[in-house]
């Protein structure tokens, strides 16, 4: 499902098609001074903006679905690791130290906060909150080692089931490693083509919904206020995409 902010970068590139639809109509009684409103303009900034949005739309899904296979992979451990704890506490010779120590790995296994739930498509906050998460399914990837470690330097721990056997979790540290850079192969183009499409639609000079916004103006000025036209191009609105 697409988000809030990808449906209102999204709404404002509509709109630009929508004002320069309503401006071809207008034809030579449009002929603003200004070279930036020019048509042929703002079908290069509307035709720009439209193909960078396309370029995001096509990244978003190797994104999510890395970050859904991530899920997978780290959703059930939490599970695991309370029957593993039952295992590792039946081993002959375990001492309340070491039992210790096991749980003591296994919380910061369990620690990971969940993100939040409306992640930003802004490329720093975005940036800023997948370094959060990244760092954080990193650090219960090093604590899988550390548990590994402890499980291997523990005389007698040699379960018989397959799903306590240190191979297995051997298996699921290599399967962590995985996802985890899967995440981040896919969110830097991603987060790439947001930064290229937001500076072309709000941060540069000559930027879509300033530009857009000065051609209404421009509009205003040549048609009548009780037009059905004007009234129409009035209902239009290009916003930066985070304001009111």
């Amino acid at each position: 499902m697409a988000s809030t902010s990808e449906k209102g970068h999204a709404k404002n590139i509509a709109n630009a098609n929508l004002l320069n639809t309503f401006i071809i109509q207008l034809g030579v009684v449009y002929n603003p001074s200004n070279p930036k409103l020019n048509l042929a303009n703002l079908q290069t900034i509307y035709t720009n903006s439209f193909s960078q949005q396309q370029a995001v739309n096509t990244l978003v899904a190797p994104y999510s679905v890395a970050i859904d296979s991530r899920e997978i992979i780290f959703k059930p451990l939490n599970r695991e690791l309370t029957k593993l704890r039952k295992a590792y506490k039946a081993t002959e010779g375990v001492t309340q130290v070491q039992l210790e120590d096991f749980m003591t790995i296994v919380r910061k296994l369990k620690g990971l906060k969940k993100s939040t739930d409306n992640p930003s498509t802004e490329p720093k906050e975005e940036q800023s909150q997948h370094s959060i998460s990244q760092m954080s399914y990193d650090q219960r990837t090093n604590n899988m080692d550390l548990l590994i470690s402890l499980l291997q330097n523990t005389p007698n721990y040699a379960p018989n089931e397959n799903e306590y056997k240190i191979t297995t979790y051997q298996a699921k540290k290599a399967s962590m490693l995985q996802a985890t850079q899967g995440v981040a192969n896919t969110f830097v183009p991603l987060n790439n083509a947001r930064s290229i499409r937001n500076n072309s639609m709000y941060l540069s000079e000559d930027n879509l919904i300033d530009t857009f916004n000065k051609a209404k103006d421009y509009l205003f000025t040549i048609l009548d206020s009780n037009s059905v036209q004007y009234k129409a191009i009035a209902k239009i609105k290009f916003k930066k995409v985070g304001q009111a």
